[in-house]
C-alpha cells in the first residue's frame, strides 16, 4: 500500500502525504484480507486504494454523478478501468462495479447509493478491514449523521479485530477514552477534505478487542459531550 501512496504523491496535497504513508504501512501490517467500507465516499478513489482491493463505496448524493467522479478519479491516479457493470437499480439496493488496475494491481469498486447510516452491503457483513468516514455530515435532507452512536456502533462492529477506523470530523469518542470502546489510536495528521474545517485532523485508530456494549458506551460519550458543552454555556 505504501507502494501506492509513493504513486499519488502528486496527487495528493503535501500536507498529507506523509500521514498516508503511515495510514498504509499500519493497514499493509495487518495482513487482513477483508473489504474496505467507505461511508459517504463520493468518487474520493485516492484516499481509498491506499487501503485496499476491495473498495465498498456507499453514497447517496447524486450517485450518476459520483459514478462519473469516480471514472475521472481512476484515471486522474493513473489506473485502467478494465470491467464496469451495474447489478439491479441504484437507491434501490443496486450497485455500479467496476474494476480497474492501478499500481500492476486488480482493484474493485462496489458502489451503493444508499444512506450510509442505515445501509449494510452485503460485502461488509462478514467483516472489514478498515472502515473510512470523512466529513460526516449529510448531503442528503434525510440521510442521517454518519456520527451517531447507531451508525457508528453498527459500523465499528464490522470491523475485524487488528482492523482499523480512519476518519475525519467523525471522531470515535469525545469524552471516553479509545480504549474503553476497543480501540487504540496509531496514528494523527493532514487528510484532505471537501470541508470547511480545513485543520481539520484524520484519525487512525486499531481495533484490539471487541466491546460488546458498544453502542451504549457510544451513546454515554455522547451524552456527557452534550452535557459538558451545556454547562460551558451557562451564564
Amino acid at each position: 500500500m505504501r507502494i501506492r501512496v509513493k504513486a499519488l504523491k502528486d496527487v495528493f496535497e503535501p500536507e498529507e502525504y506523509e500521514f498516508m504513508l503511515e495510514v498504509a504501512g499500519h493497514v499493509e501490517g495487518s495482513g487482513l484480507d477483508l473489504p474496505v467500507l467507505y461511508a459517504g465516499s463520493g468518487g474520493d478513489v485516492e484516499h481509498a486504494v491506499i487501503l485496499g482491493n476491495n473498495l465498498i463505496f456507499v453514497d447517496s448524493h447524486l450517485p450518476e454523478t459520483t459514478i462519473t467522479e469516480i471514472r475521472n478519479n481512476i484515471d486522474k491516479i493513473g489506473g485502467e478501468i478494465i470491467e464496469e457493470r451495474r447489478i439491479g437499480k441504484l437507491g434501490m439496493g443496486g450497485k455500479h462495479v467496476i474494476e480497474f488496475e492501478f499500481c500492476k494491481d486488480t482493484i474493485k469498486i462496489v458502489y451503493y447509493a444508499e444512506d450510509a447510516t442505515k445501509f449494510v452491503p452485503e460485502e461488509a457483513k462478514g467483516g472489514i478491514s478498515v472502515y473510512f468516514v470523512k466529513v460526516p455530515h449529510p448531503k442528503e435532507p434525510k440521510v442521517g449523521s454518519l456520527t451517531s452512536p447507531e451508525s457508528l456502533s453498527r459500523a465499528l462492529k464490522l470491523i475485524a479485530l487488528g482492523g482499523f477506523y480512519l476518519e475525519r470530523e467523525c471522531p470515535l469518542c469525545r469524552v471516553l477514552r479509545p480504549e474503553d470502546l476497543g480501540f487504540v489510536k496509531v496514528a494523527s495528521g493532514y487528510i484532505s477534505a471537501l470541508s470547511v474545517n480545513y485543520n481539520a485532523k484524520g484519525n487512525l485508530y486499531k481495533k484490539i478487542r471487541e466491546v460488546e456494549n458498544i453502542y451504549e458506551l457510544l451513546k454515554l460519550d455522547w451524552n456527557l459531550y452534550r452535557n459538558a458543552i451545556c454547562s460551558r454555556n451557562l451564564p
